[in-house]
């Protein structure tokens, strides 16, 4: 974490809070309830990018968890995963040794190992919609910033293709959100 101070006096804990600064108050404000709102860092570098960040991948990276706190799903999943494949093992040693009756242990690991199952199947599905979603918003921020650079030099293209960047940002993540 860096201290900058910036021509005002103004003293900026992070690179990411002196960029915020430089941008309009209803595009900072957008930025950071989007940043509080999104689960993955990776949209919220993405988005940055729309906005301009010049910044690097890191500096965000360590901006957004020191100012909000992120709920990794994928880690709870993975370790209740194997929390039910541990209770699966022991049920079948309590079965096995006599400790419980055979009717009842049976319908227990029935249903333990249909919701280890149902565990299995939303990590997968977790993990192919982040890296389906991580993809297309990557491959759509790479040509956001490419069109930036071609048309840096030409004032005349730089607000109607700003424009259409932000369109297209908002169709894609929407598009995106509700498959």
């Amino acid at each position: 974490m860096t201290t900058k101070t910036a021509a005002t006096s103004k003293v900026y804990l992070t690179y990411v809070d002196q960029w915020l600064d430089t941008l309009p108050a209803a595009e900072s404000e957008d930025f950071k309830e989007f940043a509080e709102v999104t689960p993955s860092v990776i949209e919220i570098w993405v988005y940055a990018g729309i906005l301009q960040y010049p910044g690097s991948f890191n500096d965000l990276s360590r901006w957004v968890k020191m100012k909000y706190k992120k709920l990794n799903r994928r880690e709870i999943l993975n370790s209740e995963i194997a929390a039910l494949h541990s209770d699966i093992q022991e049920l079948r040693m309590a079965i096995t040794s006599g400790e419980v009756k055979a009717d009842n242990g049976c319908q227990r690991l029935a249903a333990l190992e249909k919701e280890l199952r149902s565990h299995i199947e939303t990590s997968d599905k977790m993990n192919r919609t982040t890296d389906k979603r991580g993809l297309v918003l990557a491959g759509a921020d790479r040509v956001m910033r490419e069109m930036t650079a071609i048309f840096k030099d030409d004032p005349q293209f730089a607000e109607p293709i700003e424009n259409a960047m932000n369109a297209v940002w908002a169709k894609v993540y929407s598009e995106l959100s509700n498959a």
